[in-house]
């Protein structure tokens, strides 16, 4: 795994794979502060610090308050304790059908709901449980494919192995091994750049 350090350029840093429990101990030694935060905003904080060279003001953690009761599953509730359950979920799908009966699951869509939530509650923005289904509406309407998950390089790594025509007859063990391979050599971790190395490389 390549090698975390304070002098390393953001293209270096987005170039390289790493673990969780790794980002944030690297995190913590620029002064970053950390607490309970996913792996994604970690990512997020390690780069804003090697492009600037000063520690981002931390943000407010957005999650669920330990010891609170979750926030009544109604329209107009304030989301102010959200929990990111089934319960929740099939309640948020129970008002987009309200509205839109044959709309399609999208994947991707959760981590994109969930993103805006945590984007208009660190803004300061109140919103309800009404404007979340909105919004997931939204994603659920969306042409196309949803941008990918920024931290999901290995999901998207094998869905685009399995999906190359030169590759369908290889199986999925196959595919983790060229992971496993393009995590260990110099440049981006994606299947573009596995399938670009020449002979002998992959």
């Amino acid at each position: 795994m390549d090698r975390l350090r304070p002098s390393m350029s953001v293209e270096e840093f987005n170039d390289g794979y790493y673990y969780a429990a790794d980002l944030k101990v690297f995190a913590r030694q620029l002064g970053i502060a950390v607490g309970r935060r996913h792996k994604l905003e970690v990512e997020a904080s390690i780069r804003e610090f090697l492009r600037t060279g000063s520690v981002p003001l931390a943000r407010p953690e957005i999650g669920q308050r330990r010891g609170k009761q979750r926030d009544e599953l109604a329209a107009g509730t304030i989301v102010r304790n959200y929990v990111d359950d089934r319960s929740t979920k099939a309640f948020l799908l129970d008002l987009v059908h309200a509205r839109a009966p044959s709309v399609k699951d999208k994947s991707g869509q959760w981590y994109w709901l969930n993103n805006w939530r945590r984007t208009q509650l660190q803004s300061g923005t109140n919103i309800t449980y009404a404007d979340l289904a909105d919004r997931l509406l939204e994603l659920m309407c969306t042409e196309g494919r949803l941008p990918r998950i920024p931290a999901a390089r290995f999901n998207n790594f094998i869905t685009d192995f399995r999906t190359d025509p030169v590759n369908k007859r290889k199986s999925r063990t196959e595919a983790v091994a060229a992971w496993e391979h393009i995590k260990s050599v110099p440049g981006p971790k994606t299947y573009e750049a596995y399938a670009a190395l020449k002979p002998g490389q992959a």
